[in-house]
C-alpha cells in the first residue's frame, strides 16, 4: 500500500518513465558508448538556447548539446553537453547520497560485458554476478560506468539467460 504522508489526489499520478538524463564532458565521446556500443537508436541531436530551457534548469544564458537515445519498449536516454554555463565533472561513488544509476535489462549479459570490456569499458566486478536468493533470484546483474563515470547497471533476467 502506497504511503500517504503527501497524498495526491486522484488526477495526480506517475504514469510511466520518459527518459533518464546524463550530463557529460563530450557528446561525440558519450554517443559512442550509449549509441555504438549498447547499441541505443539515435533518435534525435541539435544545440540549443531557449529561454524556457533557462527557466527549467535554472540556468542563465544556457547553450546546450543535446542527443535523445531511444529505449527499446519505450522511454530515452537523454544526454546533456552543456557548452554555457560550463560544469565541472563529479566523480560519484555507488555509496554517495544523491548519486543516482539507470538499470537496463538485457539478454546476452555475457557476451555484452565481454564486448564492453574489450572496449575499454570500467565494470565494477568482473562478470555479471547471480542474485541467489530474494524476489531477485536468478537474476544476473553487473554495473558498468558510462565515459563519464555514470553507473550503468545491466540486469538479465533468469528466462533471458536460457534463451538462445
Amino acid at each position: 500500500m502506497p504511503c500517504d504522508l503527501w497524498a495526491l489526489d486522484t488526477m495526480s499520478r506517475v504514469t510511466a518513465i520518459n527518459h533518464f538524463n546524463v550530463t557529460v564532458t563530450d557528446m561525440d565521446r558519450s554517443l559512442r558508448f550509449w549509441r555504438d556500443l549498447l547499441g541505443l537508436d539515435l533518435i534525435g541531436r541539435g544545440v540549443v538556447e531557449y529561454e524556457h530551457l533557462n527557466e527549467i534548469t535554472g540556468l542563465e544564458d544556457a547553450r546546450i548539446e543535446w542527443a535523445e537515445l531511444g529505449l527499446p519498449n519505450g522511454g530515452m536516454i537523454e544526454v546533456f553537453q552543456y557548452h554555457r554555463p560550463k560544469g565541472k565533472a563529479v566523480h560519484p561513488n555507488t555509496q554517495d547520497p544523491g548519486c543516482t544509476h539507470v538499470c537496463l535489462e538485457v539478454t546476452g549479459i555475457d557476451e555484452l560485458v565481454d564486448h564492453l570490456q574489450r572496449h575499454g569499458v570500467k565494470t565494477r566486478s568482473p562478470g555479471a554476478v547471480m542474485i541467489p536468493s530474494g524476489s531477485w533470484r536468478g537474476v544476473r546483474s553487473i554495473y558498468v560506468l558510462d565515459p563519464d563515470g555514470v553507473t550503468v547497471e545491466f540486469i538479465e533476467n533468469p528466462s533471458a539467460s536460457s534463451v538462445g
